[in-house]
Order: C-alpha cells, then sequence, then structure tokens
C-alpha cells in the first residue's frame, strides 16, 4: 500500500500532528566547526523508508541558523546552504530567509519501500560572521489518505561552532545529532520541486495530481528547536553540566 495524498492543500495545525517512525531524514557529514570566510563544507541528506510502506510524494527541508546565547537572537543572514540537483549536477539554493515561506524547502520525490538514498549538501558561513553557535535540521512531509500531514520520525538536530575568520579550526569532526523533538510548524504550500535521487527511477505517472505540500514554515521549525537547544544548554551551563 502506498502513502497517498489528498487533494488540495494540506495544513497542519498547532502540535497536533503524525509522526512515521518508519521514514527518517537525517544529515551526515556537516563539521563540528566551521571557520567564518572558509568557503563551503560538503555533506548530506540522508532518506531512509525501513518500512514496507511506498510514498507517491515526500517533501524534503534543511535549515541552518546561527544563535546568539546570550539574548536568543537567531541569524541566517551570515550563511548559505545549497543542495545539488542530481539530475544536472548543478548547485541549487535553499532559502533561509526567515520571511520567506519556503524557507528551508528542498524539493519532493516518491520514496520506494525499504529505500534508502542521500542528497549532497554544502553550507558557507560568510568572513563577517560572528563567533557562535550554528545549527542545522533535516525534516521529511507527506500527506496521508486523509490529508493529515505526517512527518519524518527523527526529531534530531545538529549542532556546530562556527570560529571567528582565520581561526585555525584543528580536526572538527563531524557535528552529532543531539537528542530530543523539534518543533513542527503549520504548513502551507510552498515548494514544487520535483528530485530525482542519484540510482532513483522516477514514478510514472504519479505527481501532477498531487498537493503541492511543502515545508513553509521550516524557518519556524528552525527557530523553534533553536530555542529549545539554547535554553537546554544554558540549564546544563547552570548545573555545571556538559551540553
Amino acid at each position: 500500500m502506498s502513502a497517498s495524498a489528498s487533494e488540495g492543500p494540506v495544513e497542519c495545525g498547532g502540535d497536533e500532528f503524525k509522526t512515521d517512525k518508519n521514514l527518517r531524514t537525517s544529515l551526515s557529514g556537516l563539521p563540528s566547526k566551521i571557520v567564518a570566510g572558509s568557503g563551503f563544507h560538503g555533506f548530506k541528506l540522508n532518506v531512509k523508508n525501513t518500512g514496507d510502506r511506498a510514498y507517491q510524494r515526500v517533501d524534503f527541508g534543511v535549515f541552518a541558523a546561527q544563535v546568539d546565547e546570550e539574548d536568543y537572537f537567531i541569524d541566517t543572514s551570515h550563511l548559505t546552504l545549497q543542495y545539488k540537483d542530481p539530475a544536472s549536477g548543478t548547485w541549487k539554493a535553499i532559502s533561509l530567509d526567515e520571511t520567506d515561506e519556503g524557507a528551508g524547502y528542498l524539493g519532493y520525490t516518491d520514496v520506494k519501500a525499504h529505500e534508502s538514498f542521500s542528497i549532497d549538501l554544502r553550507l558557507a558561513v560568510d568572513k563577517s560572521a560572528p563567533a557562535g553557535l550554528g545549527y542545522a535540521i533535516s525534516i521529511g512531509m507527506y500527506a496521508d489518505d486523509e490529508g493529515n500531514c505526517v512527518f519524518s520520525g527523527d526529531g534530531s538536530y545538529y549542532e556546530f561552532d562556527i570560529l571567528k575568520a582565520g581561526t585555525a579550526p584543528g580536526d572538527p569532526g563531524n557535528a552529532k545529532p543531539q537528542g530530543g523533538k523539534k518543533p513542527l510548524p503549520q504548513h502551507q504550500p510552498a515548494g514544487n520541486t520535483k528530485i530525482e535521487p542519484q540510482g532513483h527511477l522516477a514514478q510514472t505517472g504519479s505527481s501532477s495530481a498531487l498537493p503541492a505540500i511543502a515545508l513553509a514554515g521550516g524557518a519556524a521549525v528552525a527557530l523553534g528547536a533553536g530555542a529549545v537547544f539554547v535554553v537546554r544548554r544554558r540549564r546544563n551551563a547552570d548545573s555545571g553540566t556538559a551540553a
């Protein structure tokens, strides 16, 4: 049985949402430290379906931001996030503008039963960025047969340190997934970009009638997650424990 989308736009209201434990998104290869002005750093969005269901359409998003831990200010103005279009091999922008309803939106594709694939990403921090804390999140979403929005089951986010331009990062290693659930926003149609990951065959006749459910409000997801982990870090600092 395939997960199908209902006709027309789908909205997800408030805190009432569903998650699908079989559909997972994650990030890998993101450095735990990025020096401002050091150019692009490659990493991957990983998608994994561990279940027996096929999904006609799943919309994906990735968002990144910088956080000022003193006043909780969220800033995306120094960051540039891109994904590599698997079909053309060209790099395309993922909006990080908090005022853009399509912020964080990457694209959609079908996901077959027991299928896994990855999409190349890269992130740059411009040389004028202040030192501080950054984070990135990934998300997947589809509409079920009743028109409800269902989100990928993994709620992890990834922290990385932004170092002042000219700093030697040493061997930073990769950012590790942080536990806990990221808040999920209300969703409106915002993006409708079809992607075909490498080695992934297009599903014929599947998408034209499906609603353009997207990750509008991706910024809201990320901003909420940022507030959550900043508070966690502050509490841990106050109690003398490591984050």
